[in-house]
């Protein structure tokens, strides 16, 4: 979420008064609040295409949208610019959708509609015993909210870890819409402590763990070393739960597949670094297998790599083709 949506052209005028600041953070949450709310007036088909429609028209327009084709040519360096584009203004219009379905999660995710399929591929714990709560990790694709509603519906507690946006009104917009599905929140930060307690306490955990994290360690994505959490990986490690990956498949607006696969096992060892590292390469290497399958489904709008891996790539020969 930017900084400032509606009064961006302020935004440094904002960062140096916090009076102008809190007036921006009042208007962005006013707007949405009203565009969540008329949108709920929608049925979650229709909503979500209106949403589509939206995102794919206004995103290529924000200087975020670079990022997207960035980060695209990075990952995908068969694609050439028209297919970055075309990659990037399909991600808007996914984010916008997702935006849009926010307000009919409980409805996309009801067990007696159409709208989430649910698949578990392999033997997972957590859904057969409650005392082995797991964690459970996937990439900003598809709709992400809705692998919360799936763990839930396998009557399983959850904790969603979450980085809340700069505006704090819009994060607790959200997060009211977010809780409708089941889960409780809890920030992202830098601790393992509140992840701990929550796991100690019976509940699993849902991350979304794509992002850049310039604390982490690096890991291979893409051919390329990534500033990556090694927290969901060490937790499981440490502690004994399941590291559960999960693939969300939009198959169409407000209707998804989000499929459970077999938990990453803890390679053998007692050097627990290099164990968290060997496992989130698996992560990283299955989250490559599901974006190449449908890299318009992949929201990555901010610098995932060092800089050095952009300049890289900028130089590189452009021998690319589209894609048919």
């Amino acid at each position: 979420m930017a900084r400032f949506i509606l009064g961006h052209a302020f935004r440094s005028l904002g960062d140096r008064n916090p009076g102008v600041q809190r007036a921006l953070f009042l208007l962005d949450h006013a707007f949405f609040s009203a565009l969540l709310w008329l949108i709920r007036l929608l049925p979650p088909v229709p909503a979500a295409r209106f949403g589509a429609r939206i995102g794919a028209f206004l995103g290529p327009r924000f200087k975020k949208s670079r990022a997207l084709e960035e980060n695209f040519r990075v990952a995908l360096p068969e694609l050439d610019a028209a297919a970055r584009r075309d990659a990037a203004r399909e991600a808007w219009g996914n984010a916008g959708a997702v935006f849009a379905e926010f307000a009919h999660l409980e409805a996309i995710s009801d067990p007696q509609g159409d709208g989430l399929e649910v698949r578990i591929l392999g033997e997972i714990a957590a859904f057969t015993d409650s005392t082995k709560p797991a964690i459970f990790v996937l990439p900003h694709q598809g709709n992400w909210e809705m692998s919360g509603a799936a763990i839930v519906r396998q009557g399983v507690p959850l904790t969603a870890v979450y980085s809340p946006p700069t505006n704090p009104l819009l994060g607790e917009l959200l997060r009211r819409w977010r809780i409708r599905i089941g889960c409780e929140l809890i920030a992202r930060d830098e601790s393992m402590r509140p992840m701990i307690k929550a796991l100690s306490s019976g509940r699993s955990l849902g991350i979304v763990m794509d992002r850049r994290v310039d604390s982490g360690k690096p890991v291979m994505l893409f051919g390329h070393p990534k500033p990556t959490t090694l927290v969901p990986a060490r937790l499981a490690i440490r502690y004994g739960y399941e590291l559960v990956p999960i693939h969300v498949e939009r198959l169409g607006p407000a209707r998804f597949r989000v499929s459970f696969h077999p938990p990453v096992a803890v390679p053998e060892g007692d050097d627990e670094l290099q164990q968290a590292l060997e496992m989130t390469e698996q992560l990283h290497r299955l989250f490559e297998q599901w974006i190449r399958q449908c890299p318009g489904s992949w929201f990555a709008s901010k610098r995932l790599w060092p800089k050095e891996t952009y300049t890289s790539a900028a130089k590189a020969p452009d021998t690319r083709s589209a894609m048919p």
